[in-house]
């Protein structure tokens, strides 16, 4: 008898030992006990001294996915470190690779130095290189002293990606310029989320991976740039763990949920965005981070996921 059949049997049966479950089920003791043993290294049931102790479907099952979420995030976890220890060490070994570099061999990279640094680099070799532009903020002082000029250009740029999202200390959710500055930005599609402990600035747009010189730096001074696809791609593994743990500014909806309650009344993409005083494009970029929050790839798929989560306003 599998063990499947067996333990709907026990269920049905609730033999208090092994040897009355080998009686019901017509089966040699030893073949039940070993069917026993397999059972309660799973959980759904435990034995001692030849005894059956039950616990309920829900609780057993509860107990598993307990463990398995635990395992689950103890794994991402060490990943996450792991990636983080590898783009820690990246500018040192980038300084010593270009010392020694190939010219059949080469990785571009690019170097800044002063107060703009930062922003410098990206504006000067990314800003038109892709439709994604992901960043890691620790320090927002430069962004909250920008001048509207300034600000006014990169917004201009970033209404033009498909998918811009920055990382921002949760210690400045309550600060009013934040709140001025997210709402600035989020009108051209950038989505924020807050997160303690942020690791290092760095941005990553496109094929373009940008360090400090000093992994740990909220706002360097001196920052280096790659241009390497498997290293933009380490990156974008990094962030993604950071911002599968941030929450939104001000504990604000996702930037989707409008749009699809407005597309569930039969309303296009388009029509919805519109409405919402918003440009077509900026909404086609919100819809598909909704459809990448949900792990799905159509409307159709992103509608059922948004109603069965209960039409949720955050995750």
């Amino acid at each position: 008898m599998e063990d499947k059949a067996l333990l709907e049997l026990i269920y049905r049966s609730r033999p208090d030992t092994v040897a009355e479950l080998a009686s019901i089920a017509h089966a040699e003791e030893t073949e039940a006990a070993d069917a026993v043993a397999r059972l309660a290294q799973t959980g759904v049931i435990s034995v001692r001294d030849g005894a059956i102790a039950y616990a309920t479907p829900a609780k057993w099952t509860a107990d598993v996915v307990k463990s398995e979420v635990r395992a689950m995030r103890e794994t991402a976890d060490a990943a996450a470190s792991r990636i983080e220890s590898l783009v820690a060490d990246l500018p040192a070994l980038l300084r010593h690779w270009t010392v020694g570099e190939a010219s059949g061999d080469a990785v571009p990279v690019f170097v800044r130095h002063g107060p703009r640094a930062a922003e410098d680099l990206w504006y000067d070799i990314a800003r038109d290189q892709s439709d994604t532009a992901w960043a890691v903020l620790p320090d927002l002082g430069r962004f909250l002293q920008a001048d509207p000029e300034r600000s006014s250009r990169f917004a201009e740029v970033f209404a033009g990606k498909r998918s811009v999202r920055a990382l921002i200390p949760r210690s400045m959710a309550d600060d009013p310029r934040l709140v001025a500055l997210a709402e600035r930005y989020e009108a051209v599609g950038v989505e924020f989320r807050l997160l303690d402990d942020l690791p290092s600035w760095f941005w990553i747009d496109g094929e373009l991976l940008a360090l400090p010189v000093e992994w740990g730096e909220g706002w360097p001074a001196s920052v280096v740039g790659v241009r390497s696809a498997a290293l933009a791609e380490l990156g974008r593994s990094l962030f993604r763990e950071l911002w599968s743990r941030g929450e939104p500014v001000g504990g604000a909806e996702p930037s989707w949920v409008p749009l699809l309650a407005l597309m569930r009344q039969g309303i296009t993409l388009d029509a919805a965005s519109r409405r919402l005083g918003i440009n077509p494009r900026t909404g086609r970029r919100r819809v598909a981070a909704a459809m990448e929050q949900y792990g799905v790839s159509t409307l159709f798929a992103l509608g059922v996921a948004w109603a069965a989560d209960g039409e949720p306003t955050t995750r």
